[in-house]
């Protein structure tokens, strides 16, 4: 078929076939590997580096701080306010049903950039049986810098011992 026909527009005609049959035929394997990637849920290859999930643990609004405490000490309230020299960490805490003599103490805050800022020395005072307490701390944070972990201090005197200080580290959430 090619041998009577003139060479040049036989040339001429294989160049048009592909220059519409390669570009086609791209498209066709691109959406195939497309397809494919979501069929099967992405298929042979390397595989990807995992984003860690975000850190959902740790302390917010509503949620008691001290499970292993006899009376229930829950986040009323968490406010961070920027501004150019510091991030404000303001932080509510009430505590419900104590003991006789039971008294709470919010102490330093480590920031999620890993410096600790001591802490206003913020307490409830000793609360008596059904008395409920509040205690609000304020810290100044680094620029830009979030709380992570905040120190609390129980006191309490378990069967009329003699008042036991007891540390607790708390992980706080997204404030």
């Amino acid at each position: 078929m090619l041998e009577d026909a003139d060479p040049d527009v036989s040339m001429v005609r294989v160049l048009i076939v592909l220059a519409i049959a390669v570009p086609i035929v791209i498209e066709v394997v691109t959406f195939g590997g497309l397809i494919g990637h979501y069929a099967t849920g992405g298929g042979p290859g390397a595989a990807a580096t995992p984003t860690p999930a975000p850190e959902t643990g740790g302390a917010t609004v509503g949620d008691e701080i001290l499970s292993g405490t006899p009376a229930t000490e829950r986040v009323d309230e968490a406010t961070l306010t920027d501004d150019d020299n510091a991030t404000q960490f303001v932080l509510t805490v009430t505590v419900t049903d104590p003991v006789d003599g039971y008294e709470l103490r919010l102490g330093a805050v480590t920031t999620s950039g890993g410096r600790t800022v001591e802490g206003s020395g913020a307490t409830t005072g000793t609360l008596d049986t059904g008395e409920d307490g509040l205690v609000t701390g304020v810290w100044k944070l680094p620029p830009g810098d979030r709380p992570d972990t905040l120190s609390v201090t129980v006191i309490s005197a378990p069967g009329n011992d003699t008042p036991t200080p007891r540390a607790f580290t708390v992980d706080l959430g997204d404030l």
